[in-house]
């Protein structure tokens, strides 16, 4: 019999720089810092990471997307991964989001 193995997913979002809102200092610092923790230290088997100035995202095919985290990038994103079901009953999704 072989055990049911789940996946631990994130989607990480820092956002520091705002059209019409104060700058934050500490946002794109923080996601990316718990990027890092689930990736290096919780072993995730996937971490989505979206920042100003983030490497593009890769896709299971196709082109990677943009990782800039405006309203019209992350709805794409959300749509393109969610598209079709890949997540188990048995599997965890984390979602961070730091910004205003």
């Amino acid at each position: 019999m072989v055990a049911n193995m789940s996946q631990n997913w994130a989607i990480c979002i820092g956002i520091d720089r705002y059209d019409n809102l104060q700058p934050l200092q500490y946002a794109k610092r923080d996601a990316e810092a718990l990027r890092d923790f689930f990736q290096n230290e919780a072993i995730f088997d996937k971490v989505y990471y979206f920042a100003e100035d983030a490497p593009p995202v890769p896709t299971d095919y196709g082109e990677p997307m943009r990782s800039t985290p405006s309203g019209g990038t992350l709805r794409r994103f959300l749509r393109v991964r969610f598209e079709q079901s890949f997540l188990k009953p048995s599997d965890n999704l984390w979602f961070f989001f730091a910004g205003h």
